[in-house]
């Protein structure tokens, strides 16, 4: 049912608005970060009729954005979705580097479904920095800003992300995870949240928040309202909801997003000017 009241804020990348509260796509490509099983489970349950009863209850929510794997699976059912009269925007993330052979090919036909923005794919960003050949993810990005698109870059690791920074990549936001997949894998250790945060603070670009609720593993409520307190009041969160077993889940976690950020305190202004002065720290002393 839609909720002619709720109004989740929201914040500009590019040209476009987004809202604070993106609807994230894990779940329509099977990614549970659980186990095999789980992922299985996911696959059968998203076939494209429930992922666009998703994005449908989103929109109804007030939701505008989905952030989502460029799968070719996920370009149909928002072909299809959109054909149907749905407007919700696509934030598209490239799959790994092990998918395609070419990224300046795979870009094109990404960018044939209208994407807002595509961005990389963080686990291969943080693949190429440890390989001593991130540069080479300049190319990939211009080809990006070529196509019209909003360009991102992906990380799991905050010191990645202060590093992109700092080398002054060629991009319009940055999406950061909550938790260090790439060095803990599936252990979400509560610690990391506050590096990542640390982090986001200090660099004074859009920045979206993902893995806030561990994938599952947090009681949404909590999760939410630490993110919210913790990133600038010009970022946003994107979050998997997975409504197998929690029908309504979309709808609460947008009615609690909305509440908190109806609530003063939340706006995070003051964390947000102390994080301008932080980002000359970092740009001294460059990683």
């Amino acid at each position: 049912m839609q909720n002619k009241t709720m109004k989740i804020p929201t914040i500009s990348i590019a040209s476009h608005h987004i809202t604070r509260l993106i609807i994230g796509g894990n779940p329509y490509s099977g990614i549970s970060h659980h186990s095999l099983a789980a992922s299985e489970a996911m696959e059968d349950y998203y076939t494209a009729h429930q992922i666009m009863a998703d994005l449908r209850q989103a929109e109804e929510n007030g939701i505008n954005t989905v952030l989502a794997r460029a799968d070719r699976h996920i370009m149909r059912t928002l072909n299809e979705y959109w054909n149907a009269g749905g407007t919700i925007q696509w934030i598209a993330q490239t799959p790994k580097d092990t998918e395609y052979a070419n990224l300046g090919d795979y870009l094109q036909i990404i960018a044939r479904y209208k994407p807002i923005a595509i961005y990389h794919h963080g686990g291969t960003t943080d693949k190429l920095y440890a390989e001593g050949r991130l540069g080479s993810l300049r190319d990939g990005l211009k080809r990006i800003r070529d196509l019209g698109c909003a360009v991102g870059i992906g990380t799991h690791d905050p010191h990645v992300l202060k590093y992109c920074y700092t080398e002054g990549y060629d991009v319009d936001f940055y999406v950061c995870a909550l938790y260090n997949h790439t060095k803990h894998r599936e252990l979400y250790l509560p610690d990391d949240r506050y590096t990542a945060f640390a982090a986001i603070q200090a660099i004074p670009m859009p920045i979206i928040a993902i893995k806030v609720l561990a994938a599952g593993r947090n009681e949404p409520h909590e999760a939410l309202q630490l993110a919210l307190e913790n990133i600038k009041p010009r970022d946003a969160m994107a979050v998997g909801m997975y409504t197998q077993f929690q029908s309504d889940q979309i709808h609460q976690n947008a009615l609690t997003v909305a509440k908190l950020l109806s609530e003063p305190g939340l706006t995070g202004f003051e964390k947000y000017h102390t994080a301008c002065d932080k980002s000359n720290d970092y740009k001294r002393h460059r990683s």
